[in-house]
């Protein structure tokens, strides 16, 4: 938790010198249960690296989630942000024990630009353009999918990658952060996307009625050749 407060400390310090702001862990924390006047993000998809305390067997992920709870008081210029770092178990233990994971320096650092976005967004009330979110960067390979049964986000439904398969197994693959879904930019490629799914839509309906009324024409042309031929 140390190596967080000093990069934390650093980072406020240089975005908002004239404040005073502190970082500290809060596990009791959970996700839309605030307080009056308490902001929340949700970092998803963040990388670290697992170590079961019992078998001492090692996995990577990178699905990792952390919640942060923010809260500015302007008359005192004092800001708190507490974070909830969610844990997962071992897959190889019959008794698994949750476990925290360990992250790189260069991904911390990377959470925590994306948080300072979000104090400046939500405390200072700054335009802040959702593409500027930092991405994780997945540094070792990962083997097979993400597995909620031994995730503690995804028991509580905050993971929204059940069963997905996680990053390929690229070292140093950047990861393509999946940033939350109620985003803007979201918004806005979901209903370019539905607008031309309806328009494809009503293109296909035209040309499924063209079909449509050239088998009735047919249909009706033979029936009328058959019944002059019967004729005569």
């Amino acid at each position: 938790m140390e190596i967080w407060q000093q990069i934390f400390s650093q980072k406020i310090g240089q975005m908002k010198p004239g404040d005073t702001w502190t970082l500290k862990a809060d596990y009791n924390l959970q996700s839309n249960d605030r307080d009056p006047g308490w902001k929340q993000f949700l970092q998803q998809h963040a990388f670290a690296r697992f170590q079961c305390s019992q078998c001492w067997h090692m996995w990577h992920s990178a699905q990792v989630n952390i919640l942060f709870h923010m809260h500015l008081d302007r008359k005192q210029r004092r800001g708190q942000v507490k974070m909830k770092i969610f844990r997962q178990e071992c897959k190889k233990c019959l008794v698994p024990k949750l476990e925290l994971p360990e992250f790189s320096q260069e991904n911390i650092e990377r959470v925590l630009e994306n948080l300072m976005l979000k104090i400046r967004g939500k405390c200072y009330r700054e335009a802040i353009s959702p593409n500027s979110l930092s991405k994780n960067i997945v540094e070792a390979q990962i083997m097979g999918p993400h597995e909620s049964s031994h995730c503690e986000a995804c028991q509580l439904g905050i993971c929204y990658v059940k069963y997905e398969a996680q990053a390929p197994a690229n070292t140093f693959f950047r990861a393509v952060s999946l940033f939350p879904r109620s985003s803007p930019a979201h918004e806005e490629w979901s209903e370019a996307e539905m607008g031309s799914s309806r328009n494809t839509g009503s293109s296909c309906d035209g040309r499924r009625c063209c079909c449509y009324i050239c088998c009735l024409v047919i249909f009706l042309a033979v029936l009328i050749f058959v019944l002059l031929y019967l004729k005569t």
